[in-house]
């Protein structure tokens, strides 16, 4: 049986470690970035193999845009009880850009108010390059917390031509307010 014992006297080994050369780590991405951070001032949302713009402008489907209203705590309502893009009594997020979904879960996180989406991307809307059916805008309940919310912290931007009430973001966001409903055009 062979025995191997490792010895170190104390002298020689302090001066070793400090003879040691340590490499100089540099890191370099040797790909471009996966991930670009948002405009909102809450913190980083990760987008993967996407620029910013091409993922806030990707259409989801309504069953994901349910999902994320739900799990953010936002409410839905429809004046029809049922979610068909093609009938203007329903209330649809089929389609809906993913930036107007992020900036109504931001909206309800920074007002902190309880938020209940009334109008989406059903029929019904006036068209337009950013419109309803285009996915661009959406439309909210009223309440007194989210009104209070926009009318404070929003820059008034006069009126609409069918007399609505606008208000400007700091992001550009246009908030309309109608008889019954918020009409928000989130950019």
């Amino acid at each position: 049986m062979t025995v191997l014992a490792l010895v170190s006297i104390p002298g020689l080994a302090a001066e070793a470690d400090t003879q040691r050369v340590r490499p100089q780590l540099t890191f370099r991405p040797v790909e471009p970035p996966y991930a670009v951070r948002t405009a909102f001032r809450t913190g980083v949302l990760k987008v993967r193999y996407w620029t910013w713009r091409r993922a806030m402008n990707t259409r989801v489907h309504h069953n994901y845009a349910m999902k994320r209203i739900n799990r953010a705590g936002l409410g839905w309502r429809s004046t029809g009880n049922c979610v068909d893009k093609n009938r203007p009594t329903c209330t649809s997020l089929h389609a809906v850009r993913l930036g107007t979904l992020l900036k109504t879960i931001e909206l309800k996180r920074m007002s902190g108010c309880r938020l209940i989406v009334t109008g989406g991307t059903e029929t019904g809307h006036a068209a337009g390059v950013h419109s309803h059916g285009n996915g661009w805008k959406i439309d909210l309940a009223p309440n007194r917390c989210l009104d209070r919310y926009i009318t404070r912290k929003l820059t008034p931007n006069g009126k609409r031509g069918d007399g609505s009430a606008l208000y400007l973001s700091p992001e550009q966001d246009l908030f309309a307010r109608e008889s019954d409903h918020w009409d928000i055009l989130f950019r």
